[in-house]
């Protein structure tokens, strides 16, 4: 997955790189991690990395619209007694303004079964995040924070 997502990369830094000439998308990425707790009091621990792009208005980069359109990636593990109990996989489509979000996917566990999931956020660089898992008849509702560091992809490749 990790050799897909780098080359993934290179492929968007390729085609929206420039020499001088801005494009309309600013392409990014941004690796994240969280800390949180379910309604069951049940610590988790998140690593993610989104690819995503804010739209341009003008001929730099501070000059992106406040809207960001996003896909994360990423693993959580859920502990009890500093062991982890189970481990998932997640993937959601993000829409954010600049400070808050919201995204909606799904969390897949080792067994390959897949569940809908909805995350809002508030917050620039560390959010405060609210989450709905809905495990077959049950919603999980978990809060927990996040860190993020978004990079435009473009700047990667200036000289």
């Amino acid at each position: 997955m990790i050799r897909r997502l780098i080359i993934l990369l290179l492929i968007v830094g390729c085609v929206y790189g420039h020499e001088g000439y801005h494009q309309f998308l600013t392409p990014y990425i941004s690796p994240g991690i969280q800390i949180g707790y379910n309604a069951d009091k049940t610590l988790f621990l998140s690593c993610q990395l989104t690819i995503g792009s804010g739209f341009k208005i003008g001929d730099h980069f501070g000059d992106t619209l406040p809207l960001f359109l996003g896909k994360t990636f990423g693993l959580r593990a859920y502990y009890q007694d500093n062991t982890p109990l189970v481990v998932y996989k997640y993937s959601d489509n993000q829409i954010s303004f600049m400070f808050g979000g919201i995204g909606t996917g799904k969390i897949i566990d080792s067994n390959g079964n897949s569940f809908k999931k909805i995350k809002y956020w508030i917050g620039a660089l560390g959010l405060l995040t609210y989450e709905k898992i809905f495990f077959d008849e049950k919603i999980q509702k978990q809060s927990g924070l996040s860190v993020v560091f978004p990079y435009p992809i473009e700047m990667a490749f200036v000289e």
